[in-house]
């Protein structure tokens, strides 16, 4: 059997710096793709950002977000989203992503980590019970939310008194 010399001279030498060439080929063309593109401001830009740590009726503080709209002068709505997922960057949903459109209508927006997770104080329970009525310490998710809008039409400047609220999917599994 004959053995045949490739370009590169010694066909092991050769076979190597073929993979090599490829190696270093395929990293030009795909590291590019790795690279980070710039992070937005945060705030965004024309808005402005409070965080706040919110107290419940048992004392627990709940960390939330708030970002105001600069240019609308008028008392504005509150979109508000509570999340186990964190919410510290959530300034990414402006003004490309998915808020793009909710921005111009002029809304205030408000994220919230639920107890016990990421920056909020308390302790986390999936599939929390609703709390007895009878005792007004009581909490589940429903008085945290409850508490959080009661806290924020009293002091978050410049809101109508509206708002509207969205919790991820986090019973699906139940």
């Amino acid at each position: 059997m004959r053995r045949t010399q490739d370009t590169f001279g010694d066909s092991s030498i050769g076979s190597s710096l073929r993979l090599f060439l490829v190696f270093i080929g395929l990293l030009l063309f795909v590291a590019p793709s790795f690279a980070q593109e710039p992070q937005p401001p945060d705030p965004p830009v024309g808005f402005d950002k409070t965080e706040q740590m919110i107290p419940m009726r048992d004392g627990v503080k709940l960390h939330t977000i708030i970002y105001t709209p600069k240019s609308h002068r008028e008392p504005l709505p509150i979109l508000f989203q509570r999340t186990p997922y964190g919410i510290d960057g959530t300034y990414r949903a402006f003004p490309s992503g998915i808020l793009k459109e909710l921005i111009d209508d002029g809304y205030i927006f408000a994220f919230q980590d639920i107890r016990g997770r990421f920056k909020s104080d308390g302790q986390f329970v999936m599939l929390r019970p609703l709390r007895q009525s009878q005792d007004p310490k009581a909490i589940d998710e429903g008085t945290d939310t409850y508490d959080t809008i009661d806290w924020m039409v009293k002091n978050v400047p410049n809101n109508n008194g509206r708002v509207a609220c969205s919790e991820p999917h986090i019973r699906a599994g139940s």
